[in-house]
């Protein structure tokens, strides 16, 4: 980063064996670094790929050869108003998943929890004995199991087919514990 140049790596992940597997048959990655952040015990670098255009991360300890290229960085226009922390906060795990804005119902005693994770700007609206909130996460499974650990006291409102798609995920759940 500090010498505003690409880098490239290979990048893995582990099988049943406890094997590193290498993605993409073992081919290089080159991205534009840009940042550094810390997240459910591991960091990520946050970089621009210029192939797909678009910004990506990627866990640290799952890069494999890493060096640095002789090209320059690019993708800094995408980094100029970018919010190292606001990307944090709305993917969960780290995994990407589509951005969207979401209206959620919740027990008011649960407004720690919601504003422990999506700061002191969530938007909250005291609705009788519960509140709506109103947060934008990028929506993926890590996100609704999230959801799971809040149990009853937090429903998705809005959009109605991230309700449903969730009501699929519990589903699926479900059903792996269906008793024949």
């Amino acid at each position: 980063i500090s010498e505003d140049k690409k880098i490239k790596f290979q990048y893995f992940q582990w099988n049943v064996k406890k094997e590193m597997e290498l993605r993409h048959d073992g081919a290089f990655y080159h991205i534009s670094p840009w940042g550094l952040s810390w997240d459910d015990e591991n960091y990520y670098m946050i970089g621009y790929d210029s192939e797909e255009k678009k910004i990506k991360h990627y866990r640290v300890d799952k890069m494999h050869k890493p060096s640095i290229t002789n090209e320059e960085r690019d993708g800094k226009e995408n980094f100029q108003n970018f919010d190292m922390a606001k990307f944090s906060k709305q993917t969960f795990g780290m995994f990407s998943g589509v951005e969207r804005t979401l209206v959620l119902e919740c027990e008011q005693d649960i407004i720690g929890v919601i504003i422990d994770r999506f700061g002191p700007d969530t938007s909250i609206r005291l609705d009788k004995d519960k509140c709506r909130v109103r947060i934008t996460v990028n929506v993926s499974n890590p996100f609704y199991g999230w959801l799971c650990t809040l149990g009853t006291k937090v429903k998705i409102v809005e959009p109605q087919d991230v309700a449903d798609d969730y009501r699929k995920f519990l589903k699926g759940i479900a059903k792996m514990y269906k008793k024949d």
